[in-house]
């Protein structure tokens, strides 16, 4: 078996905003990436830029269904001849397929208990309140959520326990709102549950963590350490939803070093040992509690935040990761302030798309939607988005603006609508 028949199987690399880790995958192992994508007409808007820059891509229903995955893969193999010298994931629903492929073609991969403690968030909490961490206490699970009796003033969240992209995530004070959300977060889930092979019966509702400061911390995990090395700042949706609607990079608390010393203690509570894994902080009168941790890169475009402001190639790292190869981490070195944040056009039919002066700072401007698709009244979940500015501003300058606002601004030039 030589190098020239075998390839980098990157798995999830085609949805949005993730498309740079073919570059980097390819740049790093010196070898053919094939991307394994994601199946199905509600994805496939988004899947041309990853599948253009990859050597090839293999689709078909459900792949992330580890039998189907498997077996599309295999039949690459005899069609090409060719085989995945690694298997990496860029996303949470990408785990047990990726893990079934590994096990086949005996290549390195995160063992099944890692897979199960990072993709339940149940069992992930469980975890890490075992390792001294704080989280979010549950209240009720399944079958027992619909039925919670809430107390005077109490607020909670209501949550899918196998989904992500804050996909049905919803604050809740009653059994009014609480159904309401369940039954909303019913019709996400059973919209893609077949595609990302999820269990929609899986939901739980927890308490209420009072605060608007939340962080994500990305750790690269060796076997003999997890080493933090950017912490992102998040910028939220109004209440009751919990949408990420803009990063920037670095973060600028005096609390950096604590989050980053929490990160790595979550991840080594869970047993990752593999790869760069992503894990979000809520801080609530300056204590730290783990959201939740992910067995793979950030989303959002935050990866290349983090090149582009620190200098640190983060797919890199989790691509070599997945062929045992295991650099150091680099050092960071300062090169600005990096910040993505989200379009939100006003309710409604967007009938023209405007020309419009970009402010200084921006670096990309992208748009999901165009003329004849419909905005949504609220920023509810990743669905609920027009497309995104990217920003940068070098290290010289002095005082970063505020990007939300001017993304706003940008969001209402741009777009205009005809009100349902």
């Amino acid at each position: 078996m030589t190098l020239s028949n075998r390839y980098a199987l990157l798995i999830g690399a085609d949805l949005p905003m993730r498309e740079r880790a073919v570059l980097c995958t390819a740049r790093a192992l010196g070898m053919a990436v094939v991307v394994l994508a994601y199946p199905g007409e509600v994805l496939a808007q988004r899947r041309r830029p990853a599948a253009s820059l990859a050597d090839d891509y293999i689709v078909s229903p459900y792949l992330l269904d580890p039998v189907h995955a498997l077996e599309a893969v295999k039949d690459y193999e005899r069609k090409t001849g060719l085989t995945p010298a690694a298997v990496i994931p860029v996303n949470d629903f990408v785990l047990e397929a990726g893990a079934a492929i590994a096990k086949q073609y005996s290549i390195p991969f995160h063992s099944d208990a890692v897979i199960l403690r990072c993709r339940d968030k149940l069992l992930m909490k469980a975890e890490l309140e075992k390792a001294g961490l704080n989280v979010a206490p549950t209240l009720a699970v399944n079958e027992g959520t619909a039925s919670y009796v809430f107390k005077d003033q109490e607020k909670a969240i209501f949550k899918p326990s196998v989904f992500g992209g804050s996909g049905g995530v919803r604050l809740v004070s009653n059994s009014q709102e609480l159904q309401v959300a369940i039954d909303d977060a019913a019709k996400l889930l059973h919209k893609y549950k077949d595609i990302l092979y999820i269990d929609p019966e899986r939901i739980h509702l927890e308490a209420f963590l009072d605060s608007e400061l939340e962080v994500s911390v990305e750790v690269y995990c060796r076997p003999d350490e997890c080493k933090a090395a950017a912490v992102t700042h998040k910028q939220l949706s109004p209440r009751p939803y919990f949408a990420e609607m803009g990063h920037i990079v670095p973060y600028a608390g005096f609390d950096y070093d604590a989050l980053c010393e929490t990160a790595e203690k979550a991840c080594r509570a869970l047993g990752i040992e593999r790869g760069v894994s992503h894990v979000e902080i809520k801080i609530v009168e300056g204590v730290p509690f783990i959201i939740e941790v992910g067995a793979r890169p950030a989303g959002d475009r935050i990866i290349d935040l983090v090149y582009r402001s620190l200098g640190v190639d983060l797919y890199a790292l989790h691509a070599k990761s997945y062929c045992d190869i295991w650099d150091d981490m680099p050092l960071i070195k300062r090169r600005g302030t990096a910040a993505v944040a989200f379009l939100k056009a006003a309710p409604g039919k967007i009938t023209c798309i405007n020309p419009v002066v970009l402010p200084e700072g921006v670096h990309e401007l992208s748009l999901y939607k165009g003329v004849g698709d419909f905005s949504a009244r609220d920023a509810q979940n990743f669905e609920t988005r027009e497309g995104h500015v990217e920003w940068f501003w070098p290290i010289e300058h002095q005082d970063t603006p505020d990007f939300m606002f001017q993304t706003a601004r940008l969001s209402a030039d741009l777009f205009e609508i005809e009100r349902n």
